[in-house]
């Protein structure tokens, strides 16, 4: 039985993405190792992709745990390699108008995440 390197035994990454432009998608409502991140920005100015471990969208104003500055309609991405990221309570990312807290933005991205369930434990 072959295994990938760097993911437990029995683990496959699993892709989530958005079916058309949003401003957020939650990814997991449990613990998960993000891999990759990648989507486009169709807004016609540059605005921030943000990460939280939580279950569900959080309120304005929260701190996101990752942040990248994106490009006027452009395609972004983030590769985290076969350790990626753990996220202890969740997955969300979502879009917002301010790098250091959450001011949500227009559905104007596209989003795909290849992250792998795990067992739980801080990020």
């Amino acid at each position: 039985m072959s295994q990938s390197i760097g993911l437990p035994a029995g683990a496959a990454p699993i892709n989530a993405s958005t079916a058309a432009y949003a401003s957020s998608l939650v990814v997991a409502a449990g613990p998960t190792r993000l891999l990759r991140l990648s989507g486009y920005n169709a807004k016609v100015s540059a605005q921030f992709i943000q990460l939280y471990n939580t279950v569900s969208l959080p309120a304005d104003t929260a701190v996101p745990v990752l942040v990248l500055t994106v490009a006027a309609s452009s395609n972004f991405s983030l590769d985290l390699g076969m350790h990626g990221k753990k996220f202890g309570t969740g997955l969300v990312v979502g879009n917002s108008s301010t790098g250091p807290t959450k001011t949500i933005g227009s559905a104007d991205c596209w989003f795909e995440v290849t992250h792998v369930p795990s067992s739980g434990g801080v990020g």
